[in-house]
């Protein structure tokens, strides 16, 4: 198979992609509703009123959120590196980039370093769209590969 995106969910790689793109299309969306509720959860540490449960709350969400972008990652790796190179990088990349923004979540925290917020929540941003995009490309590579 060719590099190009264009060859993901050739007839080489589709029925692969139809089997486990489903599995990873929930994945996917798991990371999106996780990725949301510690955004919610952010909002409320955020606000001038008490924050320590919702502090902690979005922390153990960013732990969930580190857990299904691995699990999603290593996924793709397994079963969609010959279908679906794509969403294979994409995956990795959204797991190394949760990892970073949990990583600086925790210097703000452990070390008062608000500092690092102009870093920390245009990331959020960030891997919250690279999961979008990871759901949107699945889904078109499925309908590409008929299924």
């Amino acid at each position: 198979m060719s590099d190009n995106a264009g060859a993901e969910g050739s007839s080489h790689g589709g029925g692969a992609l139809a089997r486990t793109g489903p599995v990873f299309a929930a994945l996917t969306g798991l990371t999106s509703l996780a990725i949301l509720l510690e955004a919610v959860f952010a909002g409320e540490v955020i606000a001038p009123a008490s924050s320590n449960g919702w502090l902690s709350a979005h922390n153990v969400t960013a732990d969930v959120v580190i857990a299904l972008t691995v699990i999603t990652a290593v996924y793709a790796a397994v079963c969609l590196r010959d279908s679906a190179r794509l969403l294979v990088i994409g995956s990795v990349v959204l797991a190394v980039l949760v990892i970073v923004q949990t990583a600086i979540g925790h210097a703000i925290t452990n070390n008062n370093d608000n500092g690092l917020l102009v870093i920390h929540v245009p990331l959020a941003l960030l891997v919250f769209g690279l999961t979008i995009w990871l759901s949107v490309k699945a889904r078109s590579l499925r309908k590409a590969a008929g299924s």
